[in-house]
């Protein structure tokens, strides 16, 4: 009987195995070996791959378990706010996810950098929370955002937003940074001027 316990296989459930392949990216690069990773968990290269048949699925599911969390952070905002108000609580809520998770903000950057997750991946991801892009596009829409391509805008949010984190300013600093990109990405309106969205 004592050696039917030592022998039994002890179960670890994708989540687990997620959580510590994110801990291995984190401290050893998103090169590593799956073989890196299994151990780390404690589990065979075959249970691992049981679990996810290829390191681009792995790579994918993580991709997406930390942008399903972020979304659960983000939430969702009320339409009727004006758009710099709902844009302040998305930097908030962003800020506040990326300081309790270090681990996973920094793994999402690697991952995002690196261009290893699939397209189909990146495509679900972008499913999960599209209150970011739709205030963009909603305010590219009403026009008061400077004429630069969105995706230049979207990445300097993020480089902001990681170097409000890496430079652990406090929250009046981080309300004030909040401040200085939103006038950098925005244009000046002549008073008077229809700042209302086109329907």
């Amino acid at each position: 009987m004592y050696y039917q316990l030592m022998i039994r296989p002890t179960l670890h459930s994708r989540a687990e195995i997620l959580a510590d392949a994110l801990s291995v990216f984190f401290s050893d690069g998103i090169g590593v070996s799956t073989a890196k990773i299994a151990a780390a968990a404690g589990v065979s290269n075959g249970t691992l791959f049981n679990q996810f048949p290829t390191k681009q699925a792995l790579i994918d599911a993580l991709y997406l378990s930390i942008k399903t969390d972020l979304a659960d952070t983000v939430g969702e905002f009320d339409d009727a706010d004006p758009l710099e108000h709902r844009m302040r609580q998305l930097w908030n809520r962003l800020l506040a996810w990326a300081r309790s998770n270090p681990e996973a903000q920094l793994v999402a950057n690697l991952l995002h950098d690196s261009d290893l997750v699939s397209a189909e991946a990146v495509a679900a991801g972008y499913a999960t929370s599209r209150a970011p892009m739709e205030m963009l596009l909603e305010a590219q829409a009403a026009g008061l955002l400077a004429d630069l391509p969105l995706e230049y805008l979207v990445a300097l949010i993020r480089h902001h937003l990681d170097e409000v984190v890496a430079t652990n300013l406090d929250a009046d600093q981080a309300d004030l940074a909040f401040q200085v990109l939103w006038n950098g990405i925005t244009v000046r309106r002549s008073p008077g001027a229809d700042h209302s969205v086109p329907r």
